[in-house]
């Protein structure tokens, strides 16, 4: 297995199960972890970096680490000689790659147009269609009704004192569905002030990293804030908890993606902020077997305990790359763990293979996942609208048990370390789009409906936001569009969750008992029907591009079972609520 990295979740109508491999270099910076003991001070830490010859370039000092920019070319022989250091270990990058789940190309959406609505919730919540297109709950924000949020907002809307951390790319803080409930100012943890400094501002151009600003230059964080808390304001649409705040801290950029230093520090930050809430819709995977993948998930458990010590409850998407986590008690860099999310070892930790690759680049199993797999973090796996009839010569639509609801989506990560599902929203047939033709669309309710950044690189980007594909949009001046992932998935279930704590207030800092209730009362009506990908079958894909390793189809022979799809069941909001 190769040594694997973090990647972006993004809405995997474009991104679509492209796991992310370390290159054969380090990062393109060096920085180096740097662990001490526990009880050293930040600023012995520093001084114990300054006189090895490197300079601080991230403050982890909570969790006893500083992520540092090495000067001197023995730094990791002589700061690891200290007695307060217990590890040194070079950081990976985390990246975001592509895969086409896309058509090549599309046309722009033009002129949106909606069905008939009623006042409330916002206009286009229970819209009955988009350019015509509706789907089979008959609104276009049938996420909600999935998870029975109408009936809890009828005890509560979000209270105004529960404080939501978004760590994505940022979010639109301007945009007219966030600007009335955003809390604070957003902060950016891509240090790119001090990577300057260091190595001057060629190599981060070289590098690919430009998105320096705290504003959203994607449109991937502004949809997940809007799906949270998107404001009951007579306009577009709404979010789950309409009146909870949202508060950015952005720890991608554009483009690039992070170096974990950049989202641990986010995340301690938020934490110590005093937020009640996190959603991380990121996910990656770490070989256990590799020393510094080994010390960056410690690194993740700490800061993950970190922030439970403190009564923070972190949601995370299970991830799009439609792989098996098991949940184990293991052995990670010399610590036994309990609740770790290890990718099987089966036939069922490859990942789905886009046309034309060889599933053996895309071999996770064995790898750990993060953050969604470190232990005490919430993953939430995802679930489409319905599964449409397929075109009748479509050969991938046969036994895909059409009309069935709420089935896991094609795409979403599944297995025992799942704890909850919720909506992220599939294409109509719940196929990829390699096997589903023109009609295996977003739109319309299929997909889930969120704001973008409307300059974001989403909306910029003509096959992103192609009507067969993401179907970019704008009302007023502000961006919209259709999107599905698991990366929908973990603020749909986020969104539920801060309803419950304004509802249930002595839940607000207990995140076990808070993940008690929601599990408690999840909904268990659906039966599954979605299969693995499908190993042997080398047919060539729907649009005629060739599978010769297997792995991009699903296989519709074979049902995951219950548990492992849904963990203990769809988020209800009106049950968790009430009682």
């Amino acid at each position: 297995m190769k040594r694997l990295v973090l990647l972006l979740v993004c809405a995997t109508a474009f991104l679509a199960a492209a796991p992310a491999y370390a290159r054969d270099k380090p990062n393109p910076f060096g920085i180096t972890i740097v662990r001490f003991s526990s009880g050293t001070t930040p600023a012995q830490m520093e001084a114990a970096v300054a006189k090895a010859g490197g300079d601080v370039v991230t403050d982890l000092s909570p969790v006893d680490a500083m992520a540092v920019a090495p000067q001197a070319g023995d730094f990791a022989m002589r700061i690891g000689a200290g007695s307060r250091v217990t590890s040194v270990f070079d950081e990976p990058l985390f990246e975001s790659p592509v895969g086409r789940d896309g058509a090549v190309g599309d046309q722009p959406v033009g002129q949106a147009f909606f069905g008939k609505s009623r006042s409330f919730p916002d206009p286009w919540h229970d819209a009955s269609s988009f350019l015509g297109m509706t789907n089979p709950e008959g609104i276009l924000q049938w996420d909600d009704a999935r998870m029975n949020v109408p009936a809890a907002w009828a005890k509560t809307l979000g209270d105004g004192s529960v404080r939501v951390a978004v760590l994505d790319t940022g979010f639109q803080s301007s945009h007219k569905e966030l600007k009335d409930n955003v809390a604070g100012k957003g902060q950016t943890f891509v240090p790119c002030d001090a990577l300057k400094r260091e190595f001057g501002e060629k190599p981060l151009k070289q590098a690919g990293l430009t998105d320096c600003g705290p504003d959203d230059q994607e449109g991937h964080g502004t949809w997940v804030a809007s799906r949270i808390a998107g404001a009951l304001n007579g306009f577009a649409s709404n979010g789950v908890a309409p009146h909870v705040q949202v508060s950015s801290y952005k720890v991608l950029a554009a483009g690039f993606g992070a170096l974990p230093d950049w989202i641990l520090s986010g995340l301690l930050t938020a934490c110590s902020d005093g937020v009640d809430l996190v959603n991380m819709s990121i996910t990656g995977y770490l070989d256990p077997g590799n020393p510094t993948d080994a010390q960056t998930y410690l690194l993740f458990n700490d800061v993950v305990q970190y922030c439970r010590a403190r009564g923070v409850t972190i949601f995370a998407a299970a991830g799009n790359e439609h792989v098996r986590v098991d949940r184990v008690t293991m052995s990670v860099g010399g610590r036994m763990l309990s609740g770790v999310g290890r990718v099987s070892n089966g036939p069922d930790g490859i990942a789905t293979t886009p046309p034309g690759a060889d599933s053996a680049d895309f071999d996770l199993r064995g790898a750990l996942e993060a953050p969604a797999g470190v232990p005490g973090v919430v993953m939430v796996s995802a679930t489409n609208n319905g599964n449409g009839a397929a075109p009748a010569g479509d050969p991938f639509g046969l036994g895909m048990h059409v009309g069935a609801r709420d089935q896991l989506a094609y795409y979403s990560s599944y297995g025992s370390r799942v704890d909850l599902a919720a909506p992220g929203g599939a294409r109509r047939f719940n196929l990829a789009g390699w096997d589903g033709g023109d009609g295996n669309i977003l739109y319309g309710g299929w997909g889930s409906l969120g704001a973008l950044a409307e300059n974001g690189l989403i909306c910029r980007d003509p096959l992103q936001s192609s009507l067969f594909n993401f179907a970019c949009f704008k009302a007023d001046g502000a961006g919209f569009g259709w999107l599905q992932g698991t990366s929908m998935s973990a603020p749909n279930a986020l969104g539920v969750a801060a309803l419950v704590i304004s509802a249930k207030p002595a839940l607000r800092h207990d995140p076990a008992d808070l993940v008690d209730r929601l599990q408690a009362t999840a909904r268990r009506t659906m039966t599954n029907y979605t299969g693995p990908d499908d190993p042997g079958n080398t047919s060539p894909t729907y649009d005629g591009r060739p599978c010769n390793t297997g792995y991009c189809h699903l296989d519709t022979s074979v049902q995951i079972p219950f548990a492992e799809a849904y963990g203990a069941g769809i988020v209800d909001a009106g049950a968790a609520v009430s009682g």
